[in-house]
């Protein structure tokens, strides 16, 4: 992987054109992290050190944006990523392939169905979202 980058809430559009002028193909995973950086949602400590493995060998560059508090997300239905009309995001982890300014292919409820490591492996090798 060329690049990751980090964004949070505040800095997300400033990133996303940042991906967007970074070598392609782009990538974005959703994800939530505490105060003291550490992720608080069970099933992104499952998924995402897998994705994050899988890009690293994978041309392109990835965004990984922190959808910030546990509070934060659980429950607002008015957060941004949620009503945001090229995202919808309905829950966390969320993969995306970016291009043209929208998401190309999305693995979402996947993800959170994955039960170990081994299985988001597994499900990323059989979509070829890497690849």
């Amino acid at each position: 992987m060329a690049a990751v980058i980090k964004a949070n809430v505040s800095t997300w559009t400033s990133k996303l054109a940042e991906l967007e002028k970074a070598p392609a193909p782009h990538y974005i995973v959703f994800t939530g992290y505490d105060d003291k950086g550490a992720m608080w949602c069970p099933d992104c400590i499952r998924a995402v050190p897998a994705v994050l493995k899988a890009a690293a060998a994978a041309p392109g560059t990835l965004l990984e944006v922190d959808v910030g508090q546990r509070t934060d997300w659980r429950g607002n239905a008015t957060h941004p990523f949620r009503t945001a009309p090229a995202l919808k995001l309905s829950g966390i982890p969320t993969l995306l392939q970016w291009g043209n300014g929208a998401a190309v292919k999305r693995l979402g409820p996947e993800l959170e169905a994955c039960g170990s490591p081994a299985e988001v492996e597994a499900l990323l090798a059989k979509s070829g979202f890497f690849h």
